[in-house]
């Protein structure tokens, strides 16, 4: 009971005071509250997938607990605000670019030690397109699995250079299945 409890409050995302009715329903979850939001407001709705990829980052820390209901909304949440605000693809995503240094792996280099302020998040720098819609569409589980492996790696190396770092992402991606979602590679 109090695991469900927890679980229920770690993943709401609450509407602050001031808040439009459309920021509202778009942190509850509803997609098309989520692309309109998008459209109207690009920094608001960034500000709004960084709550839903962190909710999500929460949930995934209680692993086994909880409803899943939830998590399946607050992914489908963050994969139209991903979508939304993060290509000028159109809606059937045909070659994506994959943003490398995703708003999560951005926030955590952000309090890197070493590599906080060298990367920005979506920075243009770091930008490989995707061969089709099966291999990049929005924010998917691979997407979210990468970032986790990145973000793993930055906490456990407080010391870590920019060379070190750039080891790291091209050993990710170019692995079999990453050079299969991206043939040219970043």
């Amino acid at each position: 009971m109090l695991s469900s409890l927890l679980w229920v409050m770690l993943t709401q995302i609450a509407c602050t005071p001031g808040e439009t009715s459309l920021v509202c329903s778009c942190k509850a979850g509803m997609v098309s509250a989520c692309v309109t939001l998008a459209a109207d407001d690009t920094r608001k709705a960034a500000q709004v997938l960084d709550q839903v990829q962190e909710a999500l980052e929460q949930a995934s820390l209680m692993t086994g607990e909880g409803d899943e209901n939830k998590t399946k909304q607050l992914q489908a949440t963050a994969e139209s605000l991903s979508q939304s605000l993060g290509s000028s693809e159109p809606p059937q995503c045909k070659g994506q670019e994959h943003h490398l240094i995703s708003r999560p792996i951005a926030r955590q280099l952000s309090k890197h030690p070493t590599l906080r302020g060298l990367y920005t998040p979506r920075d243009p720098r770091f930008v490989a397109r995707a061969r089709d819609e099966q291999a990049h569409c929005g924010y998917q589980q691979w997407h979210r699995d990468v970032d986790e492996e990145v973000i793993r790696w930055l906490n456990g190396n407080s010391k870590a250079t920019p060379q070190g770092f750039m080891d790291k992402l091209r050993d990710i991606y170019s692995r079999p299945e990453m050079k299969a979602r991206f043939p040219d590679g970043f």
